[in-house]
């Protein structure tokens, strides 16, 4: 959404636009108008319309406010008070945003849309978070090192190679556990190894390995940009990840995670420190790489899976607001909870009054609030008619190419130039 300016700024903000008398647009539902503000009281903001239709704006409605102001656009939400000729009165908003960073404007709908899906039963019973990537459980060449035998005997085949090679090594389970530090999620969104060769340095910028085996810094930062993470806090964010393990004393680092079909089961994580200032090389990567997957096959081969056949079971949710990349509904706090967790993929039946679509979409969010869950998923795959449908509906316009350059309220693409390209 951007970022929620301070109190003062905010009083700044309203003063100069009223000062200047300049122009800022209003979104209602498939309307736009051209406003000038006249006054700001604590609870109302009293505007004059320049630019089109008001009669067609009713009191009640929630509307979107757009300004570009001092090189920067601003947006807030409010609700029409009062209007009267040329005159609205509208709320005074809860908070002002800045440089907004959606691709497309939010719009809560009028009349209600219905959405639903369906989730299948598990084939794994256990709770392992879900990967991007699919690992077909194959039986893998076994290296004359390693004892096949059993599970504990191959465990500690591995751990005295690596007890040789770093200065710290394990293998972290999730069994019944879900990814909670900021690597663990990276691996579950991705399926990729996480590899920083050395924290004087950076991520790697290119991939090593012709299969694509490694998360590149480029891919760190698509990651940050699918939460809509400003680019400004995604370069903070990821030089104060590797501040934080220099403080650490890690030298050198890299979690290589353990795939089951589509199920990443857990990780294998290595780290040299600074009494071993060594990197971990990529030949060393291709190594536990290639041991994952005889640990994934092993597992299955000892019955570490116990598989079931679920029912299916539909969920009727309530939309709270869409836009043409996505939405955000909200169900029931319950067994839903557990069962859908971020990353997971969905296809979502929307059924409008005059349309009905499957959307491919996967969970972006997810957040609770006074016995509700809310789920803000992101659309994958859309049939181009479906989404031609939508933007038309939603925003009152034929969808064209302009559309391509141009982020919410009119704003540019907000500027990323992480790379020096």
């Amino acid at each position: 959404m951007g970022i929620k300016v301070g109190r003062i700024v905010e009083e700044f903000v309203f003063k100069s636009l009223i000062d200047h008398e300049i122009e800022i647009e209003i979104h209602g539902h498939k309307k736009d108008l051209a406003c000038k503000i006249k006054a700001v009281e604590e609870d109302v903001i009293t505007m004059e319309v320049v630019r089109g239709e008001a009669d067609k704006i009713q009191e009640g409605e929630d509307i979107r406010v757009f300004v570009f102001f001092q090189n920067n656009y601003h947006t807030f939400d409010s609700t029409v008070l009062e209007k009267s000729e040329n005159l609205l009165k509208i709320s005074h908003p809860e908070g002002v945003y800045k440089n907004p960073e959606r691709k497309h404007e939010r719009i809560r709908l009028q009349k209600p849309i219905e959405v639903s899906f369906i989730l299948k039963g598990k084939k794994v019973e256990l709770n392992f978070p879900k990967s991007s990537r699919f690992f077909y459980v194959g039986e893998p060449e076994i290296p004359e090192d390693f004892d096949f035998s059993t599970i504990p005997e191959l465990l500690k085949s591995f751990r005295e190679k690596m007890s040789a090679i770093v200065s710290d090594h394990r293998i972290t389970m999730f069994r019944d556990k879900i990814p909670t530090s900021y690597e663990e999620k990276v691996m579950a969104a991705m399926g990729k190894i996480l590899w920083l060769p050395s924290t004087e340095e950076d991520f790697p910028f290119i991939d090593p390995f012709p299969e694509e085996r490694i998360i590149t810094k480029r891919e760190l930062v698509k990651y940050e940009e699918s939460f809509e993470t400003p680019a400004h806090i995604i370069i903070s964010k990821l030089e104060n990840l590797i501040f934080t393990k220099q403080k650490n004393k890690i030298f050198s680092e890299a979690y290589c995670p353990i795939i089951y079909n589509e199920y990443l089961i857990g990780y294998i994580y290595l780290a040299n420190k600074d009494e071993k200032k060594e990197k971990i090389s990529s030949e060393l990567l291709d190594y536990v790489y290639q041991f994952s997957q005889i640990l994934s096959y092993s597992l299955k081969r000892h019955d570490y899976f116990s598989t079931q056949t679920g029912e299916e079971h539909r969920y009727d949710a309530q939309i709270i607001d869409i836009s043409a990349s996505g939405l955000l509904f909200t169900y029931p706090s319950g067994d839903l909870i557990k069962d859908l967790v971020l990353h997971t993929d969905l296809n979502l039946t929307i059924k409008f009054a005059d349309r009905t679509m499957v959307v491919g979409s996967r969970v972006r969010r997810k957040f609770g609030d006074k016995g509700q869950t809310y789920f803000g998923v992101q659309f994958l795959k859309i049939e181009p008619d479906d989404f031609r449908y939508i933007f038309e509906m939603l925003y009152g316009r034929p969808y064209t190419t302009k559309e391509e350059d141009k982020w919410e309220g009119g704003a540019p693409p907000p500027p990323l130039d992480l790379f020096g390209e």
